[in-house]
């Protein structure tokens, strides 16, 4: 790691900052002392909604707090929640894992760079078919619904369905069922396999940068700012 740490420029940061309206905040503490509480409090009074990541899980702001990256993803994909940045409180050495982490989640291939369908419409039918416990057809079947590539984006599944109805044939799928994976965590890998994230900003907090983790978070078209506080850069930029 060297010295060197990167920033986005005042005008994108204002963008992001006017657009954003959810805020994922991973290291965020209960203990009120320490500066992510702060920032958090910050940023909700100012409008946006947070969403915690602590490892003991528990509330934190009265936010339910994700024990993990996944399990928060996994809840906003059901829900139809975008993220639009993730302010990362964690050791400057612990960052390139946690951006690593968070491509591997979404399943990013910057290669990938056309349009995918509105991501409420994919969270909608997600968590329709994951609710349905006793709909073979709908539980089971979601990596048989075809997915338009966007970036970033979920892979290509084969397009199984009728197209009169748009509803999955059940002859098609009657074969097939016995090699389907119902465990909860296949189930989990579905949902977020078909999660359209759109490119959400990654904020890494003041004095803490890693040239590795930008370099990752910039080859998976990520936006990437750190050695930031999210709350000085509110402040400063908006008081212009």
């Amino acid at each position: 790691m060297d010295n060197k740490t990167t920033h986005l420029s005042d005008e994108i940061k204002r963008e992001i900052l006017q657009n954003a309206k959810t805020i994922m905040i991973v290291g965020l503490s209960p203990d009120t002392s320490k500066p992510s509480y702060h920032v958090a409090s910050f940023l909700l009074e100012k409008g946006y909604d947070i969403i915690p990541i602590y490892p003991k899980g528990g509330e934190i702001l009265g936010k339910k707090a994700f024990t993990s990256l996944k399990e928060a993803y996994i809840d906003m994909a059901r829900k139809g929640v975008k993220c639009d940045i993730i302010d990362i409180f964690r050791k400057s050495e612990a960052l390139p894992l946690v951006v690593s982490e968070i491509c591997e989640i979404w399943g990013l291939e910057s290669s990938m760079k056309d349009s995918c369908v509105k991501q409420s419409e994919i969270a909608r039918d997600l968590d329709s078919n994951y609710n349905d416990q006793h709909s073979v057809v709908k539980l089971g079947n979601l990596d048989s619904i075809n997915f338009a590539p966007q970036s970033p984006a979920p892979t290509q599944i084969v397009e199984n369905l009728d197209s009169n109805s748009h509803h999955i044939k059940h002859s098609e799928i009657s074969n097939t069922e016995s090699k389907k994976d119902f465990s909860p965590m296949a189930q989990n890998d579905k949902i977020l396999e078909s999660f359209n994230t759109n490119n959400p900003c990654i904020w890494v907090q003041l004095g803490l940068h890693n040239t590795e983790a930008a370099k990752i978070a910039k080859q998976h078209g990520l936006l990437y700012e750190e050695d930031s506080c999210i709350k000085l850069e509110y402040m400063r930029i908006f008081s212009k």
